[in-house]
Formats: structure tokens, C-alpha cells, sequence
């Protein structure tokens, strides 16, 4: 975290930003932010998704209250675009079909485009998910993580010394090269803990949590994420019937937008309610990641959307 602050700096010419979606991975982050740096060394950061629970949204407002009485600053992106917020409701019907494990637009938009020319700090984690595995401490946003980690500055400014010594006119630093070009590097400061490694810091040093964590959720995120499984989103739209009706009431939209544009279905969907069913049912394709896989669920998507899709 300090040596992330210190490249920010140096690099940058701004504070670290420290990424925050109210879930526990967030708090332990802010924690080490906190009291790592002090308050002009980095920035609060939130990406508001539309579709957080209300629990969630209050905790990120009563938390970033609490920082700026610490003299740190805070930042709520809500998606302005031309006067007007972008939610994950007008999304739907402006990108034609709903999210999915492999169209995930609504990530790109409403959670990851918020921090341009700038070093993030993340508190993504390698137990969360075997796609998360193979990554380092710092990277590139948007680039292979095996082709542009580098454990620390010294690590990276050795390659390029080295690389340099032999005369090799190809030299692999790119995170470094990033930053001169203000393109966006990120850090993960705790990408090695393990969910117990998570629950035993924030016991031992009292931190506030989501209540949701109270209430039996082992996860805090967008409710309906398709890449979560389907027994919990099952349970959110229980827990949130409203939402349920804000994803309808989008695929109506959806649908009606796409009618105008002319395009057609091979199977018909007639209202919003069985463009849901259809939705929620998608984890039946939810199996084992693999080239195969990934052709198959385009195929499924082209099936019933009729949506040209880059392979």
C-alpha cells in the first residue's frame, strides 16, 4: 500500500485511489489505507452500480461521512453521460440484450471505467475466483496479468535495467511504460488472503462491516450478478421483490427497443417476465470454463438474441 501511494506520486502526480464497493474485502482495504497512509496520500473511490442493495448503499454513505471527517476525500461516480445517469435499466435496452456470465457490459460500465490515468488499489483476491488466480500485486487494467506484473517498482525497474544491460532492444515494462502514459496500473494488496485470512483481520481490529454479513450473505454485490450462483440470486430477488420488477420492467423495455430496431428472435419472447425466467435460468450452462464452453454460450446467445457477438 505505501509503495503504491509512493508510485502514484511519482508517476501520477495524484494521490492512490482506493477503490470501495461496501463489501468486507473494501473495509479491510480502507483499514490499511487508513492507517498506512496518511489523508492526502490517497482518495476514496465509489462506482454506483444502480443495483446494490439499500444495506449497502448506506453503509458506503455512512462510511465515506466518517472519512471526510478525517479530512479524506470521497467519490461517488454516478455515470453522467450528456446530463443524464446511466443504471443499469437503461442499459439493458440500449445494449439489446440482458447481462450474462459472457457479456458482462454492465461491469465495463458501471464498475470499471472510473478510474482512467490513474493507479488504483483493488481489493480483488485469487480465493474469490479461479479466474483471479495467476495474477500479481500490480498490473495493467485491461492487460494480461502474466505479461505485465511486477512485484514491486524496484522488481520492474530491474527488468528494464537488466534487459538493458544485455542490449535487448525488447524489453518487457510495461507498467511502468503505462504509467508515463497515464494509462491506468492497479495494485492488490491483499490478493493472497484467504477468506479466513479476511474475517480474523477485520475481528482483530473491530472493523464495521455490511450488516448484510449479519444477515447470512457471503457475498455483497450487484443483486442479480449473473456470475454469482443461481440459489443466491434466487434468495437476493426474495430478499429484494423490487428489483425483481426493475429487471422486468428493463427487459420490457428491451424487448420494445429491439422491435423497433428490426430484430428478431428464433425463440419469441413476449413480455419482460419471460425474458427473466429465461435469465435466471442461465445456470444450467454454468459449467466448467473452457474453449468449448465459451463457443457453446455464444451459440446460446446468438440463438435466442440474434446478436452478433466478437468470438
Amino acid at each position: 500500500m505505501r509503495l503504491s501511494a509512493d508510485m502514484s506520486l511519482a508517476y501520477y502526480g495524484k494521490p492512490l485511489i482506493v477503490t470501495y464497493s461496501g463489501g468486507k474485502d473494501s473495509d479491510v482495504m480502507l483499514y490499511l489505507a487508513a492507517t498506512t497512509l496518511k489523508p492526502h496520500e490517497f482518495e476514496v473511490f465509489n462506482s454506483h452500480t444502480t443495483v446494490d442493495a439499500p444495506e449497502t448503499v448506506y453503509h458506503i454513505r455512512d462510511t465515506f461521512k466518517k472519512l471526510n471527517k478525517y479530512g479524506i476525500k470521497t467519490f461517488i461516480d454516478y455515470h453522467i453521460v450528456n446530463g443524464k445517469p446511466v443504471t443499469m435499466w437503461n442499459l439493458i435496452p440500449k445494449k439489446s440484450i440482458p447481462p450474462t456470465r459472457i457479456f458482462r457490459y454492465c461491469c465495463t460500465v458501471l464498475k470499471e471505467a472510473g478510474t482512467p490515468n490513474r493507479i488504483a488499489s483493488l481489493g480483488v483476491r485469487e480465493a474469490e475466483s479461479n479466474k483471479r488466480a495467476g495474477r500479481q500485486i500490480f498490473g495493467i487494467r485491461g492487460k494480461t496479468y502474466k505479461d505485465a506484473n511486477f512485484y514491486s517498482l524496484s522488481h520492474a525497474e530491474e527488468v528494464h535495467r537488466e534487459s538493458q544491460e544485455i542490449n535487448d532492444p525488447v524489453w518487457d515494462c510495461k507498467l511502468i511504460e503505462t504509467m508515463k502514459k497515464h494509462g491506468e496500473a492497479v495494485v492488490n494488496p491483499i490478493y493472497h488472503w484467504s477468506d479466513s485470512d479476511i474475517w480474523n483481520f477485520i475481528q482483530q481490529n473491530h472493523i464495521e462491516t455490511n450488516p448484510l454479513y449479519q444477515c447470512g450473505y457471503t457475498r455483497v454485490g450487484c443483486i442479480g450478478c449473473p456470475l454469482a450462483a443461481h440459489n443466491f440470486r434466487v434468495k437476493e430477488f426474495e430478499d429484494y421483490p423490487r428489483f425483481k420488477k426493475c429487471y422486468v420492467l428493463a427487459f420490457e423495455k428491451m424487448l420494445k427497443v429491439n422491435k423497433e430496431k428490426g430484430l428478431k428472435y428464433k425463440r419469441e419472447f413476449k413480455t419482460g417476465e419471460e425474458v427473466f425466467e429465461w435469465w435466471m435460468e442461465e445456470h444450467k450452462y454454468n459449467i466448467k470454463r473452457t474453449d468449448e464452453f465459451v463457443r457453446d454460450r455464444v451459440i446460446i446467445c446468438r440463438k435466442y438474441f440474434s446478436m452478433k457477438t466478437k468470438d
